[in-house]
């Protein structure tokens, strides 16, 4: 299993990696930098507000489907019909919670039909990841990895032929309207591919089969909600609270980008532990040799990552944004030191959604909510959009390192079992150079990230986090 994960967590990054990360800083950093920033921080509000909503689409079906088709692949073409039945049937209530919160919070004319294009990319999001559930279930590890950057690769072609030809048509409308398109390409291709997979293809209603899988959704979705509500409420009270903000939401956006491009690898990640962490609990094997193995690469390479981009926020924004300032580079250091917290969560999230344990969690998330809330409550009108960067680094890092013990408590795993001094010792020696480094005026931004980011390596190495052998042992094994 563990050779099984590497091999495929090779794959997917390397296609996330290159693909997203054209998207995000080719396509995705010029379309802000070409637009108003008031536009930008407008739909990136928005696109928070939907996300926090977005469970209503999908109620936990992805996550549930994933588990429960991982340990028992002979379900897919029973219960396919009535996901999908399911899933139409939430599409509805969904629209109708973004339009009603969306009109609540004041949202008004434009505003509501970006909203609507939002909420409309992120429904065909939410079938997309349904869809590549089914895929990986079906132990397709390989297929789903190409799948999830397809409509990446629809948005690069198109965006960026309207940037190189027809800049003028740019707008914020037409941005969220080309995502719908790509998401829909997307999931009309998953749809054809897994036709071969179904024996029954046109939804049936059983009342008595769509409770059940309501009933086996609910807990993920519980936690997917409380969870996106303390990680996206942010965006929307810097938008809605301070003045001027639609343009700090903007920056706070920028800040965002980053994160989302290295917090890909993590979600991807965690996207392939979870079912085979369901496979091995349902063979009643151990899961001891996965997570040591996830934690140590995922939270190991996080440290290298996030300490390095923490160090120089400053050059980082400044390369990438034309509009970048002090509270820019604020807003990005705070956040890249929340990957780290992020990755554990992916570990351990993972691993308690595969052993039906999520919904135990959701006491923890609903905490996380209110440090959240209550905390953007206090720091905005004193520190703006940096605070609220600030307060998302605490609340993460409280809920990453209680999920983290509780697991070890409800599934009886010795905390020995991962190196929590070694990871520890990386910390301390990543920050201590970050700072030597940075000390060094002469030294070039470029270079000290360069180095800090290979000595990173190197000392993960030393500290036996990741063994070259052993990775290149699962790259042959066949």
């Amino acid at each position: 299993m563990l050779a099984t994960f590497f091999r495929n967590a090779v794959l997917v990054l390397l296609l996330n990696l290159t693909v997203k990360g054209v998207y995000l800083f080719a396509i995705e950093r010029t379309v802000q930098n070409r637009l108003p920033e008031a536009d930008y921080g407008l739909y990136f509000s928005l696109l928070g507000l939907g996300m926090l909503l977005q469970v209503i689409a999908d109620f936990g079906l992805q996550l549930y489907n994933s588990r429960t088709i991982s340990g028992h692949r002979q379900l897919l073409a029973k219960y396919f019909p009535h996901f999908i039945l399911l899933k139409t049937l939430l599409g509805g209530v969904f629209f109708a919670a973004l339009l009603l919160a969306g009109w609540g919070l004041g949202y008004r004319g434009a505003e509501i039909g970006l909203l609507l294009l939002i909420g409309t990319g992120q429904l065909l999001n939410s079938l997309v990841l349904y869809l590549r559930s089914s895929l990986a279930g079906l132990g397709r590890y390989a297929l789903d990895s190409w799948f999830s950057i397809l409509d990446k690769v629809c948005m690069i072609a198109l965006i960026g032929t309207v940037l190189l030809f027809f800049p003028a048509r740019l707008s914020i409308h037409f941005f969220a309207g080309a995502q719908v398109l790509c998401w829909l390409i997307t999931a009309a291709s998953l749809g054809i591919l897994l036709r071969g997979k179904l024996v029954r293809r046109w939804p049936q209603f059983r009342p008595a089969t769509l409770w059940m899988l309501l009933r086996g959704g609910a807990p993920f979705a519980i936690a997917i909600l409380l969870q996106t509500a303390y990680s996206r409420a942010d965006a929307i009270m810097i938008e809605r609270l301070l003045v001027g903000g639609a343009e700090a939401a903007g920056h706070y956006a920028a800040g965002y980008r980053l994160l989302d491009a290295v917090n890909t690898v993590g979600w991807l990640l965690a996207g392939l532990l979870l079912p085979m962490y369901a496979r091995l609990h349902a063979r009643r094997e151990g899961v001891t040799e996965l997570l040591r193995f996830s934690v140590h690469l995922l939270v190991g390479g996080a440290l290298v990552v996030s300490i390095a981009v923490a160090a120089y926020a400053g050059p980082i924004v400044g390369v990438l944004y034309d509009f970048a300032e002090p509270r820019t580079a604020t807003i990005l250091l705070f956040l890249a030191l929340t990957f780290v917290a992020q990755c554990l969560n992916y570990a351990y999230g993972a691993l308690l959604g595969a052993t039906g344990l999520i919904g135990r969690m959701n006491y923890v998330f609903a905490v996380g909510i209110l440090l959240n809330v209550a905390g953007n409550l206090w720091v905005l009108p004193r520190y703006g959009a940096p605070g609220a960067a600030a307060v998302t680094l605490l609340t993460q890092s409280f809920v990453a390192v209680v999920q983290a013990g509780l697991a070890h408590r409800w599934l009886h795993l010795p905390v020995g079992v991962v190196g929590w001094g070694r990871l520890g010792l990386l910390a301390v020696l990543l920050t201590g150079a970050a700072i030597l480094l940075t000390s060094f005026g002469d030294l070039g931004w470029l270079t000290g990230f360069v180095l800090l980011g290979v000595g990173g390596l190197g000392l993960a190495l030393l500290l036996r986090l990741i063994s070259v052998r052993e990775l290149t042992g699962f790259l042959r094994f066949r």
